[in-house]
């Protein structure tokens, strides 16, 4: 009996203590979203030339080169998913929270195959992966083992969902995709990077062709989060110095998040020197003292006149 109670004190003890290490995470992210979920938005929106409404919640818009931005202004975060259609298949990069469909939106835009691949697995971009036959993540052993009997199981601090309300949800993996490698969808092909930073997971997706690069939370006009679990400023600049080299000036660079010029909503366009900014701002956060910037926890630091960087301290590790 004494072992027992002695075991089952080190376990409370221990969880204690990892909530304690996470506290400043959660409760800072948290605080971001008001706890609980944010309100639809309402509008009136100015939608950019080009945009249009799918229907009551789903904007679209053509980017050029069979690529086909799907925007969410009603949603608190106006995520944004990227439809890149090949002659012979598609790619959904991110399908968003999940409070709509976002199958329907995509079905009506390509009779082709679709395979759903996110940026990252923060609920924000996984809502809509169960709704999709054919799912793609990238090819780290640590997220193959987390495919348990033909499903995988999102981590509670992987997803996030719950400062949101929103409940982990399961999905089949069908292809393990090599990392720095080539995904084929016919008369194109998009190159996978791994960028950690924002999360170990982050990935972004390179089209040589068209020159441009769908970026996912990487970077785009907001607040970039380097403080949530799993960030790390040391690994974000690494990954922001390689995605700069891997560019050029004229690269167009989308992001998964927008409306940072709300009422009119317009496809976060980034382009090279954004990156660099963000890796100088990264450097910063990197190396300045404790209680040297704009806030406690998250510190603040700014990259541009469209951005600024919530950053954790580097020590706290994930």
């Amino acid at each position: 009996m004494r072992r027992l109670l002695t075991a089952v004190l080190l376990v409370a003890v221990a969880i204690a203590g990892l909530a304690a290490w996470r506290a400043p995470e959660l409760v800072a992210w948290a605080w971001r979203v008001r706890v609980g979920h944010p309100e639809y938005a309402q509008g009136p929106f100015e939608l950019a030339p080009g945009m249009r409404w799918f229907d009551d919640y789903y904007v679209v818009a053509p980017i050029g080169a069979g690529v086909i931005a799907i925007g969410e202004p009603r949603y608190g975060q106006c995520n944004f998913s990227y439809l890149i259609i090949g002659s012979q298949r598609a790619l959904l990069f991110d399908t968003g929270p999940g409070l709509r469909r976002i199958d329907a939106v995509v079905r009506a835009l390509t009779t082709l195959p679709v395979q759903a691949l996110p940026s990252h697995l923060h609920f924000d971009h996984v809502g809509n992966l169960g709704r999709f036959a054919d799912v793609a993540l990238p090819d780290f052993p640590y997220l193959r083992r987390q495919q348990r009997g033909g499903e995988f199981k999102l981590g509670y601090y992987q997803y996030l969902g719950m400062v949101e309300g929103f409940q982990r949800p399961t999905f089949h993996v069908s292809h393990w995709i090599p990392l720095s490698s080539d995904i084929e969808l016919g008369n194109r092909r998009l190159m996978m990077m791994s960028v950690p930073g924002h999360t170990p997971e982050s990935i972004v997706l390179l089209d040589r062709d068209g020159n441009r690069l769908f970026a996912g939370d990487f970077i785009y006009p907001s607040e970039i989060y380097a403080f949530l679990p799993g960030a790390s400023l040391r690994d974000y600049i690494a990954s922001a110095d390689s995605v700069a080299a891997a560019v050029n000036d004229e690269t167009a660079i989308y992001g998964a998040h927008g409306c940072d010029r709300l009422p009119k909503v317009e496809v976060p366009l980034l382009h090279r020197s954004d990156v660099q900014a963000l890796a100088s701002a990264l450097r910063t956060a990197a190396s300045t003292p404790i209680g040297i910037a704009h806030g406690w926890y998250p510190r603040v630091f700014p990259v541009n006149d469209r951005m600024q960087l919530f950053a954790k301290y580097d020590w706290m590790r994930p």
